[in-house]
């Protein structure tokens, strides 16, 4: 068992510095003049704690940052799925990420705020960067896909510190304690992978309420954008029309753009439709 224990830390500390060197190589060849991207950056210790960064030509330190958050039920998925995404942010003048984040799981205890913090870690490495990237360090935007739209709510109306502006979330779980989420089938069995509690008891609906964007957005809160498909199986859209209702009766700033017959994935126009409307609303929201 130790030695397993000392090639695993070995491993890992070897994966470590080649991440290191692989961002200090990619770091020697920016040029503000030119769009770059970066790949495979480290933002935190744990092996899924990595992103990619297209960063747009003529940055500077007030260049704004959008993260774009894979889904796959808190369990699964990969920042590849924005790798389009994060180009057009950049050509359009926003320096954006795709990163990866530690998966949900009760082997390795890892649940709702674990989740939250490699988001936030993720700005803030970023933020640490501003001076050599050329990006601002205060002006970030949050978005994301089914349960990386969920990471990016809570993660705003949570964890923000002063540097997200502006979020967003493509068909992402919003409550938690929704009777019509709860009837999902699955939806029991992942929820309590991701909060790490059944529920059962008052303090397990405490748990779930503070994981759910509905019940954490307040009227401090900062501009939210929503997209959702009517026909979503797995997320219903009810979910976003009471969202929309709470965020006006709180005056949160807020758009909600409903895919009349769309499911729960996107593809050709609706796909093109909700990269536009998500582009548009950070342009809005983070250039001067």
């Amino acid at each position: 068992m130790k030695t397993r224990h000392l090639l695993l830390t070995t491993i890992a500390a070897c994966l470590l510095t080649a991440c290191s060197k692989s961002e200090d190589f990619q770091e020697k060849f920016l040029n503000t003049g030119k769009q770059q991207t970066l790949y495979g950056i480290k933002y935190g210790s744990h092996a899924r704690n990595i992103m990619d960064i297209s960063l747009p030509a003529n940055r500077s330190t007030h260049t704004p940052v959008v993260i774009l958050i894979h889904g796959g039920a808190w369990i699964m998925g990969d920042k590849f799925y924005f790798m389009k995404e994060i180009e057009q942010f950049a050509k359009a003048g926003i320096a954006c990420a795709t990163i990866n984040y530690r998966y949900a799981s009760d082997t390795t205890n890892v649940h709702n705020p674990d989740l939250l913090n490699d988001v936030k870690q993720a700005v803030d490495f970023i933020a640490s960067k501003s001076e050599k990237w050329q990006i601002a360090p205060d002006r970030f935007g949050l978005c994301g896909h089914s349960a990386g739209g969920h990471l990016a709510l809570l993660t705003a109306y949570t964890l923000n510190g002063g540097k997200i502006k502006a979020c967003g979330s493509w068909a992402g779980p919003l409550d938690l304690l929704n009777p019509e989420q709860l009837a999902v089938v699955g939806c029991k069995e992942i929820g309590k992978t991701y909060v790490g509690t059944g529920l059962n008891t008052a303090s397990d609906t405490a748990q779930y309420k503070a994981a759910s964007p509905y019940w954490m957005v307040s009227n401090s809160s900062i501009p939210t954008l929503l997209i959702h498909g009517t026909a979503d199986i797995g997320v219903p859209y009810s979910c976003s029309k009471l969202m929309k209702e709470r965020h006006d009766s709180l005056g949160v700033e807020n758009q909600l753009h409903t895919f009349t017959g769309s499911g729960h994935i996107w593809l050709g126009k609706d796909l093109d439709n909700a990269r536009a409307i998500t582009l548009k609303w950070f342009q809005d929201k983070l250039l001067e």
